[in-house]
């Protein structure tokens, strides 16, 4: 068991990185002699809570906590790690582009959507002014025939009463002929019985 002398206490802990191409032992003690709990690789983060010596305290991703040879710790991410970061990157960028691309696939379709829709609502209000006019067109017929409707009885009358009028003048001149032909035959048979001493001709 390392001494209190060679052990360091760090008040602010430190991330560290395994180094590249390595597979690193975490110890159970700070000897590489003892136990050995985890096998490390390159590129986990590790946090360093106390130095002693060449090994240095850490608490592991998984919440394992040994000891590890700290010159094969890093302050920065490895390569590796940093390209596994940049494929995260450029996978999240990809989905941004891919759903970029999905929305202006659903813009170009919602504007020829509106598009079809402006169409038809204009062609929708060419149809209205048409019925609209010819709502007008048959609501004037309707009056004219109204009017006249309202006239054939007047001219009815005026007919009726020219038919009654005419009617009452030729039984007047009926009247009048049977009146003259009597008068005519009552003269004509007078005189005659005057021509011939009141015998009767006929």
């Amino acid at each position: 068991m390392v001494g209190n002398a060679q052990a360091q206490t760090n008040d602010n802990l430190q991330e560290r990185y395994v180094t590249d191409q390595l597979r690193l032992s975490l110890y159970e003690q700070a000897d590489q002699r003892s136990k050995v709990i985890q096998l490390l690789s390159s590129g986990d983060k590790l946090v360093v809570d106390e130095i002693a010596g060449p090994y240095a305290s850490v608490l592991t991703s998984q919440g394992n906590r040994g000891w590890v040879k700290r010159g094969f710790l890093v302050s920065d991410p490895t390569a590796g790690l940093l390209l596994a970061e940049m494929d995260k990157k450029n996978k999240k960028l990809e989905q941004e582009l891919e759903r970029l691309a999905n929305s202006k696939t659903v813009i170009e379709q919602y504007e020829s959507d509106m598009n079809a829709m402006n169409e038809k609502l204009q062609s929708l209000e060419a149809e209205a002014e048409n019925a609209q006019q010819t709502v007008i067109d048959l609501r004037k017929r309707a009056e004219e025939k109204i009017q006249q409707e309202k006239a054939k009885p007047a001219l009815a009358m005026f007919v009726n009463m020219g038919t009654i009028y005419w009617q009452y003048i030729a039984l007047v001149c009926a009247i009048i002929v049977l009146l003259g032909f009597y008068v005519g035959k009552s003269v004509t048979q007078s005189s005659i019985r005057r021509k011939f001493h009141g015998i009767k001709v006929w």
